[in-house]
């Protein structure tokens, strides 16, 4: 039995025979930081010292569902991509409960950057955050002395209204699709007061915390991917579990996590402090950050009108980079080269 599931581990490993190549120079690395060890990997054409620092979503997911997309791979032609596995995520070690706070996300960031600027001296930054990684990079750049050290912001279906207000779009359009169970979900276990936005997103039901259900709601109801398997297929996850670094079943074991400050916050009001170049996008079939979200994000910016875009993605959920991948890369590609790294 041992012998037969060894030989078909190894098949699926020959099948991976295309994955993204392991280039000679990329570098791997951990920064460990209060109680936490990072894993850190700078691939692309860092050599530019123009580095894109990837913070994916969850809170608790991986940043494993996202270089293998030749959007990202265009991207790490021309541009270094710095991807980093945040605390209690993906491959990294540590998972101090007390530490799941929206702060120390901030902080870590903050060091992984810092760190990123030591090996890279002569390195310019930009911050692309997804999903929870959008409401993460901007908590980040409230603080202007954080801000001054990246050149640009892109932010991508991000999380920014973490409100029940803006859940409740999402919510309406699962009720409106008969999802099954979906009804009685919301009538008898899901709490968030449109008002207060006192909620339960944190306590468990049934083994799984409140918000993981509405996600799962979401999913079936088709709000996070149009089409799944472009997102995530069999050989995207054989390649992540033989050929990579990443650990997918953090998907399953962390996302999401029980994060202090970031269920039912709003950072809207806040983006006016946000000032450097920055881009928004936004699939239009996104029912888990709803897309309604997404102008509101825009027109709060800080950055002058002729230094910040929106696109908008007609043919995709959450995930514009998998789903539309050839506009995706035009979008960013287009918005570096215009606003951040003129050549």
């Amino acid at each position: 039995m041992i012998r037969r599931a060894l030989r078909a581990a190894l098949a699926v490993a020959a099948l991976t025979g295309c994955a993204a190549d392991w280039r000679d120079g990329d570098e791997h690395f951990f920064v460990n930081h209060r109680d936490a060890a990072m894993p850190v990997w700078v691939t692309g054409n860092w050599r530019s010292n123009r580095i894109i620092l990837h913070v994916h979503g969850g809170p608790g997911t991986t940043n494993g569902i996202y270089f293998q997309r030749s959007s990202y791979q265009r991207l790490a032609d021309r541009y270094g991509i710095a991807y980093y596995e945040q605390r209690s995520s993906g491959a990294a070690q540590g998972n101090t409960r007390a530490r799941i706070t929206r702060g120390q996300f901030v902080e870590d960031l903050d060091a992984v950057l810092r760190v990123l600027e030591r090996r890279h001296p002569n390195a310019q930054f930009v911050l692309m955050g997804h999903s929870w990684g959008g409401f993460l990079t901007a908590s980040f750049l409230l603080d202007p002395a954080r801000q001054a050290r990246v050149r640009g912001w892109i932010v991508q279906d991000g999380a920014i209204n973490s409100t029940c207000r803006a859940w409740q779009l999402g919510v309406d359009e699962v009720l409106r699709r008969n999802i099954e169970g979906a009804a009685a979900f919301y009538r008898d276990v899901w709490r968030c007061d449109l008002t207060t936005n006192v909620n339960n997103q944190t306590e468990l039901h049934q083994g799984r915390m409140v918000h993981l259900w509405h996600s799962l709601f979401v999913r079936a109801a088709g709000g996070y991917d149009v089409v799944p398997d472009r997102v995530l297929n069999g050989g995207d996850i054989a390649e992540s579990i033989f050929r990579s670094q990443f650990d997918l079943l953090a998907v399953n074991a962390h996302a999401p996590l029980p994060m202090a400050d970031y269920y039912g916050i709003d950072l809207t009001p806040q983006l006016a402090a946000v000032t450097v170049p920055s881009l928004v996008l936004w699939g239009e079939r996104d029912l888990i950050t709803h897309y309604a979200t997404a102008r509101p994000t825009f027109d709060a910016l800080g950055t002058s009108a002729d230094r910040k875009e929106i696109v908008t993605f007609a043919q995709s959920g959450h995930n514009p980079w998998a789903e539309e991948p050839e506009r995706f890369y035009d979008a960013v590609d287009g918005f570096l080269r215009r606003h951040v790294w003129r050549d």
